[in-house]
């Protein structure tokens, strides 16, 4: 759950033939993938939107919904990732800040702030690394996914080798933007539980990156 403000998106209007009925819906893009809005909130019911968003698409064990929280002055919205929208033509595409703003002499290293904000995106879209509710020692732990699976998943997807896959999940837990369930570990190869910190009701976006 990434939680953004109105300073970082624009919004545009998107549609799709949904059980064959034409739909139209609010959307911008995100990380190349369409998000549609929801729900609304007004502004003083911050938290239930949080704990809504937690139960409905987050808490899923069966699936995993990729969800942004777009947090303006009068209210709060909920958005998922819908693929099956495409923007209208003529609708202005959405730009999210500096993270789809890089220029072409931008460093290409994967542990870069901006490729480490699309990396996430990827991440935590339908296509990324599988976040679900797992279970150790009869203990359940909410919305982690492996190390070995992240490292399988970030050479394939940044075609780099294994041991720099291993550098860029370091790399996010120094960020503050991931950690080991139970803090005990730095990013590894093996199967060890991990969980994004906006999965915890905490804005990975911080001052640091």
């Amino acid at each position: 759950m990434l939680i953004l403000t109105k300073d970082n998106v624009e919004c545009c209007e998107v549609a799709a033939s949904i059980n064959g009925q034409p739909k139209k819906s609010p959307g911008f893009i995100y990380g190349n993938n369409v998000f549609i809005k929801v729900k609304h909130y007004s502004a003083d019911e911050y938290e239930i939107a949080i704990k809504d968003c937690r139960e409905n698409f987050l808490d899923n064990e069966e699936e995993q919904i990729a969800t942004l929280v777009l947090k303006e002055p009068d209210t709060i919205s909920i958005w998922i990732q819908d693929n099956r929208y495409k923007p209208i033509e003529g609708s202005t595409k959405t730009q999210i800040n500096s993270s789809q703003k890089a220029s072409k002499s931008q460093d290409n290293d994967p542990g870069t702030t901006l490729r480490l904000r699309d990396l996430v995106a990827r991440m935590r879209g339908k296509d990324g690394v599988k976040i679900k509710t797992r279970r150790h020692k009869l203990k359940l732990y909410q919305r982690c996914f492996l190390g070995n699976e992240t490292v399988d998943w970030i050479v394939e997807n940044i075609k780099i080798d294994r041991a720099k896959a291993i550098k860029v999940g370091q790399k996010l837990i120094d960020k503050k933007i991931i950690h080991h369930v139970t803090d005990d570990h730095d990013f590894k190869d093996e199967p060890l539980f991990y969980r994004f910190y906006a999965d915890e009701e905490k804005s990975i976006w911080t001052d640091e990156l």
